[in-house]
Parts: structure tokens; sequence; C-alpha cells
């Protein structure tokens, strides 16, 4: 397969990509915006959004090692690609390490806490606050809870990887008390995600006019 061939190819591969997590972007922020509540998804989200937009990359440009052509402008590239995959694989190792909890979108820190602990009395978890954990003690589990009131967002995760199905037990009570409970709102982050989903898709049209733009110009 000639450069130009693979270079269509990933003109159409990566506006696909980027519209995925569009969708993705559009959800988190019309979610919050359209019912004007908390809620809690899980990180993992986050996740495969991103595999979608760096996958695409390594399939599609490694063969482009191998592409015929010469000058400069082409082994600039085919160094350019190898460097980006080797930063990909990075990423995506990074963020499956980091990426674990549950994210909190459109709370504040009193509503937070007290969905929190409404869903620990719901599901009689009896439990000891500290500066950096909140220790189930029935369970001997701790939860690990970071609250951004100004930007709307809060997680938790369990620090023990044995007690995740306590975990989402307690984010499925938590979310039931966001929908049925009047709580006040902070939905920065939801409009900031509505925002972000407009410019994925303007980027995604952007890049496929211009991969295709580049496969017509001399020399590809």
């Amino acid at each position: 397969m000639e450069l130009n061939s693979y270079i269509k190819l990933f003109s159409i591969m990566f506006p696909i990509a980027l519209g995925i997590t569009a969708i993705f972007s559009f959800y988190i922020g019309l979610r919050g915006i359209l019912t004007k509540k908390p809620f809690m998804i899980s990180n993992r989200w986050f996740l495969a959004t991103i595999l979608f937009v760096f996958i695409p990359l390594p399939v599609i440009l490694v063969p482009l090692l191998s592409a015929s052509g010469s000058g400069s402008d082409i082994h600039f590239m085919k160094w350019l690609i190898a460097i980006l995959c080797g930063l990909v694989l990075f990423v995506i190792l990074m963020v499956w390490y980091s990426l674990r909890g549950y994210v909190t979108f459109g709370v504040t820190d009193m509503s937070f806490q007290a969905a929190l602990l409404a869903a620990l009395e719901k599901l009689q978890l009896p439990y000891e606050e500290s500066l950096s954990a909140i220790r189930l003690t029935s369970i001997e589990a701790d939860l690990q809870v970071v609250v951004q009131s100004w930007t709307g967002t809060a997680l938790i995760k369990v620090k023990q990887r044995t007690h995740r199905s306590a975990l989402r037990e307690i984010v499925n009570t938590i979310n039931e008390y966001f929908r049925t409970s009047s709580v006040s709102t902070n939905l920065i982050p939801c409009i900031v995600f509505l925002i972000m989903g407009i410019f994925e898709v303007l980027f995604a049209i952007a890049m496929f006019f211009f991969f295709n733009h580049l496969i017509t110009l001399p020399g590809w």
C-alpha cells in the first residue's frame, strides 16, 4: 500500500475516533445540564475514550514506517511516527494505572458529603473519618475521596482492590441519592465537556479535510 493510501485511511479513522470522544463529551455535558443533577461514572469510561483516540494511531501509522518514499520530509515523518507511537503506548499505560475509581460531575463539597454519608448509612456501613481516607470498619476498607468543589468534580476510589464490588454498591446508592434528592450543583464541568464536544467535532472535520488535501499535494 502506498504512502498516500495510508494517509487516506488515517484521515478516515482519526476523525471517527474523535467523533466517538465527542459523543462521550456531549453525554457528560448534556446529562448534567438537562437533569441539573450531579452524577457519577466509572473512570474507566475515560480510559475507553482515550483508547478510541490513540489506538488508531499505531494501527494506521506503524505501517507507514515501511512505506515507500524518499526525501528528508519522508524520513522526518517516519521518525515522528516512531516517537508518537512510543508516546501513545506510554500514555495508555499511565492512564490505565491512574484512572481507577469513580468521578462525580456537577457536585459541590456539601452535596457530595451529604450523598456519601447518606449512602453509607443506607448500606449500614459504619465508618471512621481521617484526613486521608474514610475507614469502613465493618469490611476493613479505605475510601479515598477528593472533592474539587470549584471545578464541580469529586473522585472516590477504594484503596483495597478486593473491595471494588462494595465501592460499586456505594456509587450506585450515591447516584440514587442524587436522582431523588434536591442537592446543590456546580455545572461547570458539564458546560466544559459540552464545549469540548463541539470543538472535537470541528477538529474531526478539519482533520478529515486536511489529510485529504495533503495527499493531493505533489510528492505524496
